[in-house]
């Protein structure tokens, strides 16, 4: 075993932590596969997806390894990133072969906390186009931010670029982890129309429901990886870029009041977030460590 351990940690010597992170995840998702296969009915797409990426990111790591280009490796460091794009809708594939839908239980959990349906009532006390419009900006910030670490460390040349788009992307693999084993699809996919509906707004309004439209899955509701990504993102900022702390406090807040407007998320997904953030950033960080030395 220890033989073993000082291969792997022998490979970050080829691959960068963001990929061999992302070969970790993909080997766990693979042995779920392959296990709960006859629940999957595109198991063999997953399957081969996940050879086909795995081919891609040996390729391009092979390449820029001989060609040492500076542009291969910026690829290198946003690609296996980059991916979060796909691997998040890709959960509702596969969240319903250990559990049924989750939701009714969150909505009873909402029910005993506050006598009410969060989800539902904020948008009903606040229908104003202008405040549906911040709510939106709020939320469509997330990919802003994540955006923003990666560049912000990249052009800066920070010795901690590697560490967190690595924490930030092992946080991401955690959570969807656990959207695979708990099917909670929230609010807007769970209640049917009208109750379901956001008050409208303009342009970011219109541009998050482009958005949901086009990359979004009954999925990943609980916890609140907006909450819990965004609450990390700012450990990340207050640690090593803390002057920009002040500017993203209020922006995080926004995000994570939006997350309920726009009925993503039961409270209890936020608290959830909330709550996940600690022993997620640790594990995060934990495996950075072990990656490093």
């Amino acid at each position: 075993m220890r033989k073993f351990c000082f291969e792997l940690k022998n490979l970050t010597k080829y691959f960068y932590p963001v990929e061999l992170i992302s070969f970790a995840y993909i080997l766990l998702t693979v042995i779920y596969i392959a296990v709960f296969s006859y629940k999957i009915d595109n198991a063999a797409t997953l399957l081969l997806n996940r050879i086909l990426i795995t081919g891609l990111l040996l390729l391009i790591a092979f390449i820029d390894t001989n060609k040492e280009s500076k542009f291969l490796n910026l690829v290198r460091y946003l690609f296996a990133p980059i991916l979060i794009i796909y691997w998040y809708p890709e959960t509702y594939y596969m969240n319903e072969c250990i559990f049924s839908n989750l939701d009714h239980l969150f909505i009873q959990a909402d029910e005993w906390l506050f006598g009410c349906q969060p989800a539902l009532e904020f948008s009903k006390h606040f229908p104003y186009r202008w405040f549906s419009e911040l709510m939106s900006f709020g939320y469509f910030s997330y990919y802003l931010m994540i955006v923003f670490i990666a560049f912000y460390f990249y052009v800066t040349n920070k010795p901690v670029e590697r560490k967190a788009l690595f924490i930030i992307l092992c946080s991401f693999f955690m959570y969807y982890i656990i959207f695979i084993i708990l099917p909670v699809v929230g609010p807007q996919f769970y209640y049917p129309e009208p109750a379901n509906q956001v008050p409208k707004g303009y342009f970011f309004r219109e541009l998050l429901m482009f958005i949901q439209s086009h990359g979004e899955k009954p999925t990943g509701a609980f916890p609140s990886s907006h909450v819990g990504v965004s609450l990390i993102f700012l450990i990340i900022i207050c640690k090593y870029a803390c002057r920009y702390f002040a500017y993203f406090l209020p922006l995080v807040t926004i995000l994570i009041l939006s997350t309920v407007y726009i009925k993503a998320h039961y409270v209890i997904d936020v608290i959830g977030g909330f709550i996940s953030v600690p022993p997620i950033y640790w594990l995060s960080d934990k495996c950075w460590q072990w990656l490093d030395k």
